[in-house]
């Protein structure tokens, strides 16, 4: 006989409060038998039908996985949580506390993966609510039949059981509703036609229709239990399937008999392509890179969707329904059958995926957006895709472009990344939606070098993680009013490392944020911004109607480190035309009103000890303070639980970094331990807060002591590398693992470095370009003059340096950027074994490079352009430093290229190997005795 499964509420450490489990059908074990003991040969075929799984959920831990779906009573959730002792039997069970006005459904949503709609499946569940009426059901989704206003597919709801008993538990359920499906459809073919798809239906979602009248309703969940789920991905269902091709018109089967050349074109207007926004309309959705990540935990940090990194299959697709992520993705190579009916969760497809596209693959992607635009109806998406140059090229072939920020290592101030957005966004205007790509970490070929550094030197695995960086990225990007945020990512959220942790808690709650100001941002336009004085912050205003947001980042910068304005005050000068508003600060995840002191010239508003990012919204309705109060309040909890958590590590890291270091005498500074004191006194004095849910003060103190710990870090940092202030790349340091940095110290001082291993790294032979030398290349020469050539006079050292320059052509300016790349001048290679610790030193002068984003980028080949230094603005000689370390045996080169207009000259050209051995005391031989 099959396994049986108890109904009774199982431990957290016996079963998961989510499990699914398949179960082999009773019928199969029947015919087994039959034919084992019986020897008679049956004529009629025995089939066994599929195997069936079930859903068990305890609903007894976070997240939540109900949420407030479609009402007609404006149904508003208040309070949605877990009581530790409220359930059936005393344990936890999950409740939710919503108001409505008159109307008659408020649906609470439970999604599934997308099953068949059989009368096998099976759900009940217990509710407990102080008013009767609520309505428990199966929500029927019609792929292939789209709501013409929303674009969505259609969806019905076979209501089951009602609840009757109110003030104690009872269990509601529903089955048997493939009746109910058929009149149903017949309904729906009233209303649509007799052409109507309806084929493939399936079940995405349990819901509950929890409408109890006008007013406040509170209701109870405990133990749902799902049976009979047979997955869509194990087949389709036959009969609906002979339906709908029955139903098709002869136009439709011809296409799809034909390949599809023409099913892209809507049955309403044949002669009009089916066009969807690449991203949801009136939000900024939140995307990540998807690393194999679960999805609801991806749901609970606030992402509204994933962008894969290969064609979906059956089972992602399923998991995304269930979680309500949606989809961004490589397309298949052909339509896939097997799919067809899973495909709601997609919103676009992504072409371009692992590889550059730059002016050279145009062509390329436009066949292949030619080939997705003829793709049947059922298959039809937005395209969307991340050029690195060439817009205008692209703009006519995709429906969205993502446009990635440059590495922040490589430390572009804030308003020169807004300036090359804006400018780049203006290339193509309105014909595409935009969306920002972000990294989400430090780049991978640094993550690698940080742990191989680490392995070698036996020091501990990198744990910190520079969010603040990240963060400050972010809402530079909310300033362009992008459609969507893409988070980059290499390696998964998931893993359990330290580091790992950190980067989910801090998009955790960098999405919070994003998603209480997005009403107010996804609309507006920029406007001219209120002069800011006293801390060192950038300000922009973005304005919608009446209402005025402010974005106010700390340009207090180096590299990825970032310092917020602690003990500073931020001082915003209004005009007159602002003093009549009312203002409110959200950085707290709460609409604190702000009353603007009167000046001579209109008003200011002061901001004592300022976040790294503040945000400042002002308005003439004092109504939208409500508004504000309302969408801070959904967020605010899980924020404060991110920031405070996220504080606490910080501040005990930098502890421990600065203990490592004074023992290590790594470090000839002394601790400031005022600030760590302090930093922990602060976390400690916010704990009693912290437990008792009072977000507003927890926020408070979470962020004073992140700012002292910044600080804290930033001293330590330039204590443990005296190449500052001269442009310098040490993966440990630029990572932020100043544990790994504190046992690389030695490196970092003169001795112990070989002789320079490049040849002609002097630059003093002007014969010194050719095949196995120096090379250059060139490109965009219809846009840009350039040339490279050595030069005698004004070297750095010695009697010759190499010296390069670009210059428009026409009178527009270069971009900046990889678009802006025009020359790439490659020195000679040198092998060097595997883990081996490399040091490259060069003579840089530059002049011009005035775009944003321009300059001479200094890299190598293990690090690659992401970790390159950029160098601009020195027009004296400058020395630029490298450390690397070789992952495995090979040629290591050293590159230059020029980004924008401008002139540079080289000089001195080092690549130098640590040898320790050189430095360690040589032994002293004595004489042996008795000779």
């Amino acid at each position: 006989m099959s396994k049986r499964l108890s109904t009774k509420r199982k431990s957290t450490s016996d079963l998961p409060s989510r499990q699914t489990v398949r179960a082999r059908s009773d019928w199969q074990q029947l015919a087994w038998t039959l034919v084992v003991v019986t020897t008679v040969i049956v004529c009629h075929c025995v089939v066994a039908p599929e195997a069936q799984s079930q859903i068990i959920d305890s609903l007894d831990s976070y997240p939540p996985r109900w949420h407030l779906g479609q009402s007609d009573c404006q149904a508003r959730v208040v309070k949605q949580d877990h009581l530790v002792d409220g359930g059936v039997d005393g344990g936890a069970c999950e409740s939710i506390s919503f108001v409505a006005t008159n109307g008659s459904e408020a649906i609470l949503v439970y999604p599934i993966e997308p099953v068949r709609p059989l009368n096998d499946l099976l759900v009940r569940v217990s509710v407990m609510s102080a008013k009767p009426g609520a309505k428990i059901g199966f929500r029927i989704r019609y792929p292939f039949l789209h709501n013409p206003e929303t674009g969505r597919p259609k969806s019905v709801i076979i209501y089951g059981a009602q609840y009757t008993t109110p003030g104690e538990f009872a269990t509601i359920g529903i089955g048997m509703i493939e009746r109910e499906l058929k009149l149903k459809n017949m309904a729906m073919r009233g209303e649509y036609g007799s052409d109507a798809d309806l084929s493939d239906a399936f079940v995405d979602a349990v819901v509950i229709n929890a409408y109890a009248g006008p007013g406040t309703t509170a209701l109870r969940m405990d133990e749902l239990r799902v049976d009979g789920l047979v997955p869509m991905a194990e087949g389709v269902s036959t009969g609906n399937a002979r339906d709908g091709e029955a139903r098709l018109t002869d136009r439709q089967r011809s296409a799809r008999v034909s390949g599809g050349t023409n099913d892209h074109l809507g049955d309403s207007n044949p002669g009009t392509l089916i066009r969807r926004p690449a991203f949801p309309v009136g939000k900024v959705t939140r995307i990540l890179q998807h690393n194999g990540e679960p999805l609801a935990w991806v749901r609970s940090l606030g992402f509204d969707a994933v962008l894969l990194s290969s064609p979906p299959d059956a089972n992602i697709l399923g998991e995304a329904s269930q979680a309500r992520v949606a989809i961004y993705a490589p397309p298949p190579a052909s339509p896939d059958p097997a799919i067809e009916a899973l495909l709601d969760p997609i919103l676009a497809w992504y072409i371009g995926m692992g590889e550059a596209l730059d002016s050279r693959q145009v062509d390329s992607a436009a066949m292949t957006s030619s080939m997705l635009r003829g793709w049947p109806s059922r298959w039809q998406r937005p395209i969307i895709a991340a050029p690195s140059e060439a817009w205008r090229n692209y703009a006519p072939l995709v429906d969205g472009i993502i446009d990635d920020l440059p590495t922040r290592v490589r430390g572009i101030r804030g308003g020169e990344e807004v300036s090359q957005m804006i400018q780049a966004h203006r290339r193509i205007g309105d014909r595409v939606e935009t969306a920002v790509g972000i990294a989400s970490m430090p780049p991978e070929s640094m993550v690698r070098q940080a742990e191989s550094i680490a392995r070698a030197i036996g020091a501990p695995p990198p744990e910190g993680y520079r969010w603040h960086s990240m963060w400050l990225q972010t809402m530079r990007a909310l300033e362009c009013t992008p459609k969507a945020i893409l988070y980059r990512s290499t390696r998964p959220l998931s893993s359990g490392a330290a580091f790992d942790n950190s980067r989910a808690m801090s998009l955790s709650y960098v999405n919070r944020m994003i998603a209480m100001i997005a009403p107010w941002v996804s609309s507006a336009t920029a406007a001219a911004a209120p002069p800011v004085v006293g801390a060192p912050y950038r300000c922009t205003r973005l304005a919608t109607n009446d209402t005025d947001v402010l974005i106010l980042t700390s340009i207090a910068t180096r590299g990825s480190e970032v310092l917020a304005g602690d003990g500073d005050t931020l001082e915003i000068n209004l005009t007159p035309s602002d003093a009549s508003k009312t203002v409110w600060r959200l950085t707290n995840f709460s609409a604190q009103r702000m009353t603007p002191e009167a000046t001579s010239t209109g008003s200011r508003l002061q901001i004592v000890s300022p976040d790294a990012a503040e945000l400042i919204v002002m308005s003439t309705d004092p109504s939208v303070g409500a508004l504000l109060s309302q969408s801070a309040a959904k967020f605010a909890r899980q924020a404060s639980l991110d920031r405070w958590q996220l504080a606490s590590e910080a501040v005990r890291r930098t502890r421990e970094s600065w203990n490592r270091a004074t023992a290590a005498r790594a470090s000839d500074r002394r601790a400031p331990s005022n600030l760590v004191d302090v930093a922990e006194q602060t976390l400690m004095q916010s704990e009693p807060m912290y437990r008792a849910g009072d977000t507003e003060q927890t926020l408070r103190m979470a962020r004073r002591a992140d700012a002292w710990a910044l600080r804290s870090d930033w001293q330590l940092a330039e204590s443990l590398m005296p190449d500052w202030p001269s442009p310098t790349s040490s993966p440990p340091m630029d990572f932020g693992a100043a544990e790994i940095q504190t046992i690389w110290r030695p490196l970092m001082d003169e001795a112990g470095w070989s002789k320079n291993l490049l040849t002609s790294g002097s630059l003093d032979d002007e014969n010194l370009m050719g095949p196995g030398r120096w090379s250059f290349g060139q490109r965009m020469t219809s846009q840009a003059n350039s040339e490279v050539r050595h030069i005698t006079r004004g070297t750095f050292q010695g009697p010759g340096a190499l010296q390069a320059r670009v210059s428009p052509i026409g009178d527009d300016m270069l971009p900046g950027g990889y678009e802006g790349t025009i020359v790439q001048i490659r020195s000679p290679s040198v092998r060097v074994a595997a883990g081996t610790a490399i040091r490259i030193d060069a003579a840089v002068q530059t002049l011009g490079f005035g775009g944003p984003h321009q300059g001479v980028l200094v890299y190598d080949s293990i690090g690659g352009q992401e970790m390159g230094v950029l160098v601009r603005g020195r027009s004296n000689w400058t020395n630029v430093r490298l450390y690397r370390q070789s992952l495995e045996a090979g040629e290591v080169s050293v590159m230059f290229e020029l980004i924008g207009g401008g002139e540079a000259t080289i000089d001195d050209v080092r690549l130098s190997v640590w040898e320790p051995q050189s430095i360690l005391p040589k032994p002293v031989f004595y004489p042996i005795a008795g000779q």
